[in-house]
């Protein structure tokens, strides 16, 4: 079974804070310099963090294998065991830690003894009670 991740405002908040940022710089190199070179370095730099974050929200997902949960983000995999989670729970506040997640808010798994990571899976409750019946 295959929960996708949640999109919301976060990701796009971000490009548009870059964006600006990029494009003030640009802008006054451009005025400063008087040169409009400097125009193709900084949108090869906004069309590759485009890209990016494009294949950050294609690429994370979060997967129900037999014995283990894997959670998938662009190059990063995690493997959960199942007998090794402790707890799920919705995050309370920013989190510090490990994040597989494309949303601000998300669910914290706690695993082995002290590790916990951050995800965010589109359908929270399905997934809650789908873990929760794969952990008992």
């Amino acid at each position: 079974m295959r929960f996708e991740t949640k999109r919301d405002k976060t990701f796009p908040i971000i490009f548009l804070f870059v964006f600006i940022l990029y494009s003030g710089i640009a802008s006054y190199s451009i005025i400063a310099e008087n040169d409009s070179s400097v125009i193709w370095p900084f949108s090869g730099v906004l069309l590759f963090l485009a890209l990016l974050f494009y294949l950050i929200f294609k690429n994370t997902y979060f997967v129900f294998e037999e014995n283990q949960l894997v959670c998938r983000s662009l190059f990063f995999k995690r493997i959960i065991p199942y007998s090794t989670i402790r707890k799920i729970e919705k995050q309370k506040g920013l989190y510090a830690g490990l994040k597989m997640s494309t949303a601000w808010k998300g669910l914290v798994i706690h695993y082995n003894k002290y590790d916990e990571l951050l995800i965010s899976p589109e359908r929270e409750e399905e997934f809650i009670l789908e873990l929760e019946s794969r952990v008992r």
